[in-house]
């Protein structure tokens, strides 16, 4: 079993950080990010480091992923994982920021930092990550879809989706009080063919390896879980 402050190797290519528990209202939720290592330049996704809402000492992860190669580009799902972690992320590996446009301005804010790259529309981006807004959870939340040479097919979902109790579920906030967006991502989100499924967030160990039935399953708990 690996200790509380060391990184977890997943696939051949893809790191998990080491857990983090910033909700002190939720002690059980583990947030993580995730390094994809290819000779291209590593990807970060999400961030490490909470200070918003918890702090966390996280230079651990940050030497072993200098380790590892550093980080070429740091990709937010949206501004709640945004902190000054972020800053000293692209400060220390001279990391290229990117998220959906419309998070641009709370990412800033709370990061310190503002984007070097932004996106409005589904693209692809650092050949061959997929970027796909998915407002909902937050106005500008965006999921990253990567197949992987090693034969999964990864796909980041933020907080848009997550594993919970058995279930699947997630929360809606910011411009959508009706939740039609948020629904509206969701059956976006279960056209893709994703393998591994990784939340930024969980009470438990948020990665899980899908099928087709199951990722669709998985998105019709979530629709249910939104009332």
């Amino acid at each position: 079993m690996r200790k509380g402050n060391e990184m977890k190797q997943l696939y051949d290519d893809l790191w998990q950080t080491s857990p983090e528990h910033p909700l002190s209202r939720f002690p059980n939720s583990q947030c993580h990010a995730y390094l994809l290592v290819r000779e291209a330049g590593n990807v970060l996704f999400y961030s490490t480091g909470r200070e918003a809402v918890g702090k966390v000492d996280d230079r651990a992860d940050h030497d072993r992923i200098e380790e590892l190669g550093g980080v070429s580009h740091l990709l937010l799902s949206h501004w709640h994982e945004a902190s000054p972690s972020t800053r000293s992320i692209r400060e220390r590996f001279n990391a290229t920021l990117i998220c959906q446009a419309r998070e641009a301005p709370m990412v800033e804010k709370v990061a310190g930092v503002a984007p070097d790259t932004v996106f409005w529309e589904r693209q692809t981006l650092l050949d061959g990550i997929e970027a796909v807004p998915t407002p909902g959870h937050t106005v500008g939340s965006a999921c990253y879809l990567y197949r992987s040479p090693s034969g999964q097919t990864y796909l980041f979902t933020g907080d848009t989706i997550w594993p919970a109790r058995g279930s699947w579920t997630s929360v809606t906030f910011e411009d959508d009080a009706r939740q039609s967006t948020h629904r509206a991502s969701l059956n976006l989100l279960a056209a893709l063919d994703p393998t591994v499924v990784l939340p930024a967030i969980s009470p438990s160990d948020p990665v899980v390896e899908v099928s087709s039935f199951e990722w669709r399953s998985a998105i019709q708990a979530t629709l249910a879980s939104l009332g």
